[in-house]
């Protein structure tokens, strides 16, 4: 059931690993040009993206070379080290979505290991992925892509903002 909407999800894995350009040469095989992408949360990456130049450069280009600027040191993935995905689920739901859950082995420029965790919920369309909604560690994007660290809350309690009169 739904086979050749999984061939085509399997199709778009396979095509994730590797460097930067090895990931993005492959996608318009398999990717709609009118796709959205929807990744939740407030990372620079967060939001939905609509088609393939946005999500080139308003996605992939921050993840891999740019960052988005706020960081203190070197942004983005390692090319060197690239991209790996482990898939341990991909099932097809009763309305023809796929439902995917992985893992990546990559790394940040900064050394910092990303080894996140995904759910995508993926809708193709004559052969082409039209639809791909994210969920995962986005604090991970954080700290290996954009070099940032998580602080702990009671440090914030000490900073000059904090001590304004109300």
């Amino acid at each position: 059931m739904f086979e050749e909407e999984k061939a085509v999800v399997q199709r778009w894995v396979a095509l994730l690993t590797g460097n930067k350009d090895e990931v993005w040469g492959g996608f318009d095989q398999v990717l709609d040009p009118k796709m959205t992408w929807t990744v939740p949360g407030n990372t620079c990456v967060s939001g939905t993206h609509h088609g393939l130049d946005a999500i080139n450069s308003d996605f992939f280009g921050k993840c891999w070379t740019t960052g988005d600027g706020r960081g203190s040191g070197v942004q983005g993935l390692d090319e060197e080290y690239g991209l790996k995905l482990e898939v341990q689920n991909l099932v097809a739901l009763e309305d023809g979505r796929i439902l995917v859950t992985c893992t990546s082995d990559a790394r940040g420029r900064n050394g910092v290991p990303y080894n996140n965790g995904y759910c995508w919920i993926i809708t193709v369309r004559d052969g082409k992925i039209v639809e791909l909604h994210e969920w995962c560690d986005t604090m991970m994007f954080e700290t290996a892509m954009f070099d940032k660290k998580l602080v702990p809350a009671e440090s914030l309690a000490e900073s000059p903002r904090a001590a304004q009169p109300e």
